[in-house]
């Protein structure tokens, strides 16, 4: 049964229902990509994919807007797969399970996929109405956005002919996103050594932080468990004797840390356990309003002789970590409330012979971008690791004669009676890959109001989706 048929545009929304049933992980696309050749094929439509699911769809102008110029209509068909801690879900065959709660679309336990799948449903709903005014649409839909925008990467752009592009990945309503952040992922490996030791386990975990976007919310001042580990472990060793057994902590490389985990051998069992529930209050204390679901616990298992750092790899595991810079570095002093630079320790897991971690480094300056790379490879290096970098993109620079930056904000005043905002994001969008590709691209993003993406918390607008779509049909309307 539907749950979004009553829901106004009818259309969208029934869009929207059907991607949730088509699993559609970063990495698992190709049953959404097959969907979306299907529906042109059904459409009377060209379309063209590519070999990394990336799909363009094309629809002609509408009677009046032959000689207009093409636009662009841009969003991502992959989702990030996250689900609460205990709920039975996979990814690879289960459809998200969507329920209502007031103005809120919303998953049980897990990712919502409003993060991009609504902004491809509006697409389809356009591209499937004739009754709409519109100049020529070219439809692109990428892949594997949110595992580091490889489909953009691997996109052909000579195949698109347009030089307008609205691009539909924000996440406020009324904020027209006119310059983006680019970043750099960043991953480290420190070479450890393991010996047979003999002590008690006990196993420390930090769980239950609220995470993030770590472009979105890296200014939000939540905890990261990563950053809390290090900490954990640089002021355990301070008090105590011990030594790793096991330590693994994040979701993903783009998500602020919400879990971390690690198994110590040590000689003093309760003193571990009783230091780690003072730091655990004293975490709670320094984000008690950020991070009221936090838990910082330790239990003691058996006394066993087993695989473990070193004490002196334990000690060296542990300063690194604390080293490694995270979160906000600096602001902007041109747009104020605008991150400028950031960094995110999103990843760590120690293996049978490496410590290794990913951050996602985001800049809308490339120079502290570089900077912030520099610092976390001379702090790996000091430890006597090695630092590799991939995924590198481009920001993307504000426009001031956008036309259509410029057509959105008449739009949303005329339909609206209110000024929309111009303003920039600290986190990659597409639309950055594409300008640095497409000679003169003229491009903004927009999109409805949600909340916690990356999270089992995401949570989509009803009505802000509605207003969106109207804002959307009238810009095209108005691109004559």
């Amino acid at each position: 049964m539907s749950v979004l048929a009553n829901y106004e545009p009818k259309s969208v929304f029934s869009y929207f229902e059907k991607f949730c049933t088509i699993p559609r992980g970063s990495g698992n696309t190709d049953g959404i990509a097959s969907y979306l050749i299907s529906f042109a094929k059904e459409h009377g439509l060209e379309s063209y994919r590519d070999a990394a699911n990336n799909v363009i769809i094309r629809k002609p102008a509408s009677a009046g807007y032959e000689n207009a110029d093409t636009i662009i209509l841009q969003g991502h068909h992959d989702m990030v797969c996250e689900k609460n801690e205990g709920v039975d879900f996979d990814f690879l065959t289960d459809g998200i399970q969507i329920y209502v709660d007031g103005d809120d679309i919303r998953a049980k336990g897990t990712t919502l996929g409003g993060d991009n799948g609504i902004a491809v449903a509006m697409i389809l709903a356009i591209l499937s109405d004739d009754s709409l005014a519109h100049p020529p649409i070219e439809a692109l839909i990428t892949a594997d956005e949110e595992i580091g925008m490889l489909g953009a990467f691997a996109l052909d752009c000579t195949k698109l002919t347009g030089h307008k592009l609205i691009n539909l990945d924000s996440e406020y309503e009324g904020v027209l996103m006119c310059s983006c952040a680019g970043g750099v992922n960043v991953r480290g490996k420190l070479p450890v050594s393991f010996k047979e030791a003999t002590g008690t386990a006990v196993t420390v975990q930090i769980k239950g932080l609220t995470s993030g976007h770590s472009g979105v919310e890296i200014d939000k001042c939540r905890a990261n468990a990563n950053v809390l580990m290090g900490r954990l472990l640089t002021e355990l060793s301070e008090s105590t004797c011990y030594k790793l057994v096991a330590l693994e902590g994040g979701a993903r490389e783009t998500a602020i840390a919400p879990i971390a985990s690690c198994v110590i051998l040590a000689d003093d069992a309760a003193a571990v356990v009783q230091k780690v529930l003072e730091l655990g209050a004293v975490f709670a204390k320094e984000y008690a309003t950020t991070e009221p679901n936090m838990v910082v616990d330790a239990a003691a298992g058996d006394t066993r002789t087993v695989s473990a750092l070193t004490c002196a790899d334990t000690k060296k595991v542990a300063k690194m970590l604390v080293a490694l810079p995270d979160s906000v570095q600096e602001m902007s002093v041109d747009m104020p409330g605008l991150v400028q630079t950031s960094t995110n320790l999103g990843l760590m897991k120690l293996t049978d012979s490496d410590m290794t971690f990913s951050t996602t480094t985001r800049s809308s300056m490339t120079t502290q971008k570089e900077w912030i790379v520099r610092k976390v490879r001379a702090i790996v290096e000091l430890a006597g690791g090695e630092v590799t970098v991939d995924g590198n993109y481009p920001g993307w620079a504000y426009n001031p004669h956008s036309v259509v930056k410029d057509t959105v904000l008449v739009c949303y005043k005329e339909l609206f009676g209110k000024e929309a905002t111009v303003d920039a994001v600290h986190a990659g969008i597409e639309c950055g890959l594409f300008s640095d590709s497409i000679p003169n691209l003229d491009c903004v993003s927009i999109g409805p109001n949600m909340g916690d993406v990356h999270t089992p918390n995401e949570h989509l607008s009803i009505a802000s989706t509605e207003r969106t779509y109207r804002l959307l049909c009238a810009v095209l309307a108005k691109s004559k």
